[in-house]
């Protein structure tokens, strides 16, 4: 039968049921509706081919771990959301809320962080403006704005807060051993912490202090001020452009207070610190491209021989108050010799 098959036959005209005749549809129409959906799968497979390609062009491009849900925008460990020229966009404030609230970019052109903002492209001043409502009441805010600027040579950070201090009396240094502020402008002398009621009070030459006084005024008295000029200044400008300064060096007055048999740790107006600085160290791991893991380590300063590296500072006020106890008891004693001088000349 195989054999003798007819060849050419036209069945498109003949109808097919899958429901039991109640829907028949010609050859020919069953033939397209299967074309079409061979059609549709194809585009779809392809639809879904350009969709995968972009997700794992994406997963190339990011790491997951460091993406955040929107509806954690601006929320503790959250993200901060940026604006179209890469600027934070923390929502304005409502005065009802009595809320804090913070804004940085460049300065904007209108001077307004809450109120159509609008960055200016030439600035180079970076604006943080921060802004508390207490009260609730509107027009109430008080704000504050920062400026962090470059002059193409330096960057510069102005506060325009009403202070700048400690969270607690006492709580932090300005500077430390080898990280040294250059110059401290200021308006008026500075305010040191004086009242009585938080010190505990001896007179110079007490009597429960022995002769360690006497000692120390004496010490002092024998060290001699010096010239000096910066190395650092030698450096940069030459040692006939350095500038000349006047002062005493620490290591003179801590050498003169042992000679007294005293120990310079005992006194507040020496003092010896580590000089600790920070180094870009390898630790040994590397990243998912097979670059080197680096990390920031602060370490001590040593010397060839592994020594700590220390450096030595005073507190000038000090070491001058005793030099002016001292400079006023030479006095005290010359005026008694004088009057002694004198009783016998008469």
């Amino acid at each position: 039968m195989a054999n003798n098959s007819p060849k050419d036959l036209d069945l498109s005209a003949c109808t097919v049921s899958i429901d039991g005749g109640v829907t028949p549809k010609q050859l020919s129409e069953v033939a397209k509706t299967v074309n079409d959906i061979n059609g549709s799968i194809s585009n779809i497979n392809a639809m879904a081919n350009e969709a995968k390609n972009g997700v794992d062009d994406i997963n190339q491009k990011i790491n997951a771990n460091t993406y955040f849900a929107k509806d954690g925008a601006n929320k503790p460990l959250g993200t901060t959301i940026l604006d179209l020229t890469g600027q934070f966009a923390y929502p304005p404030p409502k005065p009802q809320d009595g809320v804090t609230w913070i804004n940085a970019g460049l300065r904007p052109i209108n001077d307004d962080y809450t109120q159509d903002y609008e960055p200016n492209p030439n600035s180079r001043e970076i604006h943080i403006q921060f802004s508390v409502n207490s009260s609730g009441e509107v027009g109430n805010n008080k704000g504050f704005t920062d400026v962090v600027w470059s002059d193409n040579i330096n960057a510069n950070y102005a506060c325009g807060s009403v202070s700048f201090h400690p969270l607690n009396d006492g709580g932090g240094d300005l500077g430390r051993a080898g990280n040294s502020w250059n110059n401290v402008f200021t308006k008026t002398a500075p305010n040191v912490t004086s009242d009585k009621n938080v010190k505990t009070v001896t007179s110079i030459l007490d009597e429960k202090a022995g002769n360690s006084d006497k000692k120390l005024m004496e010490a002092l008295y024998n060290v001699n001020a010096v010239n000096y000029r910066l190395n650092d200044a030698i450096k940069e400008k030459g040692e006939d452009k350095a500038r000349v300064h006047t002062g005493f060096i620490a290591q003179d007055i801590e050498q003169a207070i042992m000679d007294a048999g005293l120990d310079p740790s005992d006194y507040a107006m020496w003092s010896k610190d580590a000089s600790p600085e920070f180094k870009i160290v390898d630790t040994g791991e590397k990243d998912e491209n097979g670059k080197p893991i680096l990390k920031s380590v602060q370490e001590v300063q040593k010397d060839d021989k592994g020594n700590v590296i220390y450096r030595q500072n005073l507190r000038y006020t000090e070491v001058i108050c005793m030099l002016l106890a001292a400079h006023k008891q030479k006095i005290n004693d010359l005026e008694a010799r004088l009057v002694k001088l004198e009783g016998k000349s008469k």
